[in-house]
């Protein structure tokens, strides 16, 4: 007949359990957590699996922080689970049970797992355990009513408890078979649970990592040979709290022991020595055991030992914090043996870094604690180093190492430290400075960058000095532009200049970067300065601007009374049939020559004349025809008689050149004609008199 489910099974279970209480049950354990311990009575048929039994059970009583223990062992049927109070009652509850598993004949070749894992469920649900509470299901695996959903049915099981908050801790006997140590893993995975594989020395190992707060490294593993002896010898260094030594044995007959450097054997009647002793695993605790080559030792009959061992040093090697390193210089790294947060005295110890560099290499460097090379104060426990200068950015590895000058213990820690480019500061000068007497003038710019790039900083973190033939005086600090409210990276400096010369620029910056105050000093800048000498001013106009302006207004002046002054050209040179040969008021020239030239005219600038050579010069209402006779007509005639170097004109002088008979006239006849028959009515148009 087939069983019914597993989730039915619990369901009717917790129904019919839930049906016989009331509907608050008062919780008979109170709010602690309850340790439930689960045996199969499987393992009864061979040794090594009780005795792993034991060992898991026992383990777990003595070390569960659950304030209440309960156990039962299950085979075809399960028993009833009993519960005790955590400590020595709940020691004897869980041997009492291995005591009934052992004393069985032969235990059942299958035993109903499920219907066990069921009554854990309904008992923790009765008792309405706190979340946390767990069940050690300490089993041979083989499950009675298998069938092909068995990993489903467990995976449901493991879905329950996890709902709850309650764990399951699954712990397989050495004979369990490879795929029910996986099924069983499965189960115990699923409720976030452990699961320890007895059947290896790791399995145990970890267990007792877990229940007695060891961190266990592995010391001896071997196969040993009938009435021989293993040893391992251990260093254990000063400021040990309490030495641990877990022995894993194949078999009970198997002799173990810890011996202490001067060769006396750890017994359980010492002050400060605990040794438990189950059938597969021996602990042996020595508290402050004195620094030294310890030796374990174990002589039996051929067959595995595995010891591991958890030594308590509270001693922690690390680096003193501190904030980067800057690239490019020398610094100081520190380290110290720590307990808690003091830093400890040691004697006789050396401390030695081996550093990796950001940059690739690798420093090996002994630190001291002598006040020297690096040091600040001898015999303080902070050893200290100088490093050479980083040559790169980045993380800096550092494994230190602790050792003493009369015990070979090693204490050994990786750590890192951070190297970065710090900024620095770029200064160039204004090599020529012209400025006034009081006034600020700019000497310099400094710019302020962190690798390549621009670093914000405030003005206040810079100060700039300058030195003169007159002494020493400070320069004032202007941002250029404040990409941030009062943060920039490039800055002016300014200065009053006393008098003129040569003057040496000195910038600092003086800030913290990263956590680290850092001082730079750019190099020395000089810059020549003038002081130029202010002219006196009006209204801000100096004095010499305003008689320039004065005497070019006087020279304007006069230069237009006397252009004024002159006579303008008028009248007409007509020939002997009274034709108009030059209207002088109509000749059109040249700004500046009507200007500079006003009164006088070249013959040149008369197309019209048969001469050149000569001018025509107006004086009032006079006119004399200036003749060079060098370059002028020589043929020309006046009145019939060679022309002379000046000649006054008039109406009764008559110039002969060239065949041509001309005179000057006041006015024309034909000229008024002409005026008279250009005018539609009214007046005739007026002849220019001399005086225009």
């Amino acid at each position: 007949m087939r069983r019914p489910s597993l989730i039915a099974l619990i369901a009717i279970t917790v129904l019919f359990v839930g049906a016989a209480l009331p509907a608050h049950a008062a919780n008979p354990v109170g709010q602690d957590g309850i340790m439930v311990i689960l045996l199969d009575e499987g393992a009864s048929p061979v040794q090594r699996d009780l005795d792993a039994a034991e060992t898991v059970a026992l383990t777990m009583a003595r070390d569960t922080t659950a304030g209440t223990v309960a156990s039962a062992s299950y085979g075809v049927e399960s028993n009833e689970i009993v519960t005790a109070e955590s400590g020595p009652a709940g020691v004897r509850l869980v041997d009492d049970v291995i005591t009934s598993v052992r004393g069985m004949d032969i235990g059942p070749a299958r035993s109903d797992q499920f219907t066990a894992l069921a009554d854990a469920f309904a008992f923790l649900s009765r008792v309405d355990a706190a979340e946390g509470s767990r069940v050690a299901f300490v089993t041979a695996g083989r499950i009675l009513g298998e069938s092909e959903n068995t990993r489903e049915r467990l995976i449901s099981v493991a879905d329950l408890f996890a709902a709850e908050g309650w764990v399951i801790d699954v712990a397989t006997l050495p004979s369990t078979e490879p795929v029910l140590r996986e099924l069983m893993s499965g189960l115990a995975a699923g409720s976030n649970g452990f699961f320890y594989d007895t059947g290896t020395a790791a399995g145990i190992a970890t267990l007792f990592e877990n229940y007695s707060q060891l961190t266990l490294a592995n010391s001896m593993n071997v196969e040993m040979h009938d009435n021989s002896a293993a040893i391992v010898n251990l260093d254990i260094a000063p400021h040990t709290n309490e030495f641990t030594s877990v022995f894993v044995r194949q078999h009970e007959s198997v002799d173990v022991a810890v011996f202490s450097p001067n060769g006396t054997r750890a017994a359980a009647e010492m002050e400060n020595v605990d040794i438990r002793t189950t059938p597969s695993a021996v602990i042996v605790r020595i508290a402050s055991p004195v620094p030294g080559n310890w030796t374990l030792q174990g002589i039996g009959p051929a067959s595995k030992l595995v010891a591991s061992v958890d030594i308590d040093n509270p001693l922690e090697l690390r680096l003193i914090e501190q904030p980067p390193l800057p690239v490019g210089e020398a610094a100081v790294i520190e380290a110290a043996a720590f307990n808690g947060e003091s830093a400890q005295l040691l004697s006789g110890a050396d401390i030695v870094a081996t550093i990796s560099k950001a940059s690739g290499t690798t420093e090996v460097v002994a630190l001291n604690d002598e006040g020297v090379n690096g040091d600040r104060l001898a015999s303080d426990g902070i050893y200290s180093v100088k490093l050479s200068a980083p040559k790169a950015q980045g993380i800096n590895h550092v494994d230190l190492q602790l050792s003493w000058t009369d015990y070979a213990a090693i204490l050994r820690s990786d750590t890192a430290f951070r190297s970065e480019s710090f900024p620095i500061i770029n200064l160039t000068e204004v090599k020529d400075v012209e400025t006034s007497l009081g006034n600020y003038a700019t000497v310099a710019r400094v710019q302020v960058l962190a690798g390549d790039y621009p670093y914000l900083t405030s003005p206040g973190d810079i100060s700039a000095v300058m030195a003169g033939a007159g002494g020493k005086f400070e320069a004032i600090i202007l941002p250029v532009d404040e990409p941030e409210p009062g943060r920039a990276w490039e800055f002016d400096i300014a200065a009053i200049i006393p008098e003129s010369g040569a003057y040496e620029v000195e910038v600092t910056l003086d800030s913290v970067f990263e956590g680290r105050p850092f001082t730079r000093t750019a190099p020395i800048a000089t810059s020549s300065a003038t002081i130029v000498i202010e002219p006196d001013t009006i209204l801000g106009v100096p004095v010499w601007e305003f008689g320039a302006l004065g005497a070019i207004l006087v020279l304007i002046a006069g230069f237009t009374i006397w252009v004024a002054r002159k006579t303008a050209p008028f009248g007409y040179i007509v020939d002997d049939s009274d034709r108009i040969v030059v209207d002088f008021a109509r000749i059109n020239r040249s700004f500046v020559k009507r200007i500079f030239s006003k009164n006088v005219l070249a013959a040149s600038d008369l197309p019209d004349l048969p001469f050149s050579g000569s001018s025509f010069k107006f004086n009032g209402s006079d006119v004399t025809l200036i003749h060079k006779r060098a370059i002028g007509d020589p043929s020309m005639r006046v009145n019939s008689r060679p022309v002379g170097p000046e000649v006054e004109l008039g109406e009764n002088v008559w110039l002969g050149v060239g065949g041509r008979l001309l005179t000057f006239q006041l006015s024309s006849r034909r000229a008024e004609e002409d005026v008279s028959a250009d005018s539609t009515g009214g007046e005739p148009a007026p002849v220019p008199s001399p005086s225009d």
